[in-house]
């Protein structure tokens, strides 16, 4: 099982094959999370829930997405053994989130 979680937000699970988009662009409704944050760009990255693992992908090419503290350019696969005590801690720019994990993700 899989769920991500941002400060003031209510915890969403991710479903195999879904596709979290992140972003600042207000009229964008395809948008799963939204902020007005400056630090992040209209489509600042995505998540997508495989089978048996989360592909995230930085799609604004010069803005700040990291795992666990260590940023990342491009696509990143994360599992199971990415998360400490079952979290994975996410950056979008200056915005922080959480990845709940389980097992294999596999749930």
């Amino acid at each position: 099982m899989a769920s991500i979680s941002f400060k003031g937000r209510p915890t969403q699970v991710l479903h195999t094959y879904q596709v979290w988009r992140i972003g600042s662009d207000e009229n964008d409704k395809s948008l799963d999370y939204y902020s007005p944050d400056k630090s992040l760009h209209k489509l600042h990255a995505s998540l997508t829930r495989s089978e048996n693992a989360l592909i995230l992908d930085n799609e604004s090419r010069i803005g700040c997405v990291a795992v666990n503290g260590t940023r990342i350019g491009g696509p990143m696969i994360i599992t199971y053994r990415d998360a400490i005590n079952g979290i994975v801690k996410l950056r979008f720019g200056n915005i922080e989130g959480y990845l709940r994990v389980s097992g294999s993700i596999t749930g």
